[in-house]
């Protein structure tokens, strides 16, 4: 087993634009900033959550990391960068799992073509021991031998999830991404897959990026969290002290939105209002939507560790938050 404060991912000053053309015909493109100046690490043996609301810039990060998509600044991934020269050896140490299990499968390829559809592409194996992981990776998932010979239609959509998860697999990957990979399922097969990732990341060895919008499935499932707003960190720490004492205005509201909660106890507490202001565009991502934003905010924080607990106690917390006077 190898060290868990190993680095497995390094996110630097990652930003990501795109060409927005408009929709009238006098229209005039612009560029967009999707990701803004992201930095993240995550170590071996680590499930890291990544989340926040739709359109924030999460399921981009992701598609950055796996060399889908270009980028400014650096990615690297057990210590190596994408680039069409490596795109094989990349491939290996990293794999996805996605939030439709039906449109990653080839309704055509039975299951077990599917499984060994990655071995065979780096070339590993041979047709017999290709089969026999393939029957390995089924049970791993808590499937068995019987659906290798299944088309994905035949399956419900949390054994095609299950599948998915097995081929992302197959391979041995230093990373895997897991986007949205629990939204299209009913909750109690959700719950299922969850603890599903659970058990395998603790049999193998392996870290994991899992993106969401719901703070409570993250909260259950990863060892630390970071919430992004607008492509930007705005907080991040282990899942205990972020859950449980959040300090950006933001990750409150988030919070607060988890049906679980008494909304009105949980809103008077953090004295969260619907509030509406023009955007700082040089400033705070949150300024515009902020109930204790100041001038201040109209400058852009840092993302800063927390270093001092309630008591005023220095401590090194590694609690981040992106935030001028972040709520201790």
């Amino acid at each position: 087993m190898n060290n868990k404060s190993e680095e497995i991912l390094e996110i630097s000053h990652v930003t990501n634009r795109y060409r927005d053309s408009g929709t009238g015909f006098f229209s005039r493109s612009k560029m967009t900033r999707v990701l803004n100046d992201v930095d993240l690490t995550i170590h071996r043996d680590e499930i890291f959550g990544l989340v926040g609301e739709s359109g924030c810039g999460k399921s981009t990060l992701g598609k950055a990391v796996l060399g889908l998509i270009p980028f400014d600044g650096q990615i690297k991934v057990a210590g190596m960068e994408y680039s069409r020269k490596n795109r094989q050896e990349f491939t290996r140490c990293v794999q996805a799992v996605f939030q439709d299990p039906l449109s990653s499968l080839n309704p055509r390829r039975t299951i077990a073509a599917t499984l060994e559809e990655p071995l065979l592409a780096h070339g590993i194996g041979t047709p017999e021991s290709r089969r026999a992981k393939a029957i390995e990776m089924l049970e791993l998932v808590g499937l068995d031998g019987s659906y290798a010979d299944r088309l994905p239609r035949e399956l419900s959509g949390g054994q095609r999830q299950r599948v998915c998860i097995g081929a992302a697999l197959m391979i041995d990957p230093e990373l895997v991404i897991a986007d949205e990979a629990t939204s299209a399922l009913d909750v109690s097969v959700g719950a299922q897959i969850l603890n599903l990732f659970q058990e395998i990341h603790d049999r193998k060895d392996f870290a994991m990026l899992f993106i969401s919008h719901n703070l409570n499935v993250v909260y259950y499932l990863c060892d630390r969290i970071a919430v992004m707003y607008r492509g930007s960190i705005v907080e991040q720490g282990d899942s205990e002290s972020l859950y449980n004492a959040p300090m950006h205005p933001y990750t409150r509201t988030l919070l607060s939105a988890i049906p679980e909660i008494e909304e009105g106890d949980e809103l008077s507490r953090y004295g969260y209002q619907e509030t509406r202001r023009e955007s700082a565009p040089d400033g705070c991502d949150f300024y515009h939507r902020c109930p204790f934003a100041t001038d201040q905010c109209r400058q852009r924080p840092e993302l800063t560790d927390v270093l001092t607990d309630k008591q005023g106690t220095e401590k090194s917390s590694e609690h981040f938050v992106r935030c001028w006077n972040p709520v201790r």
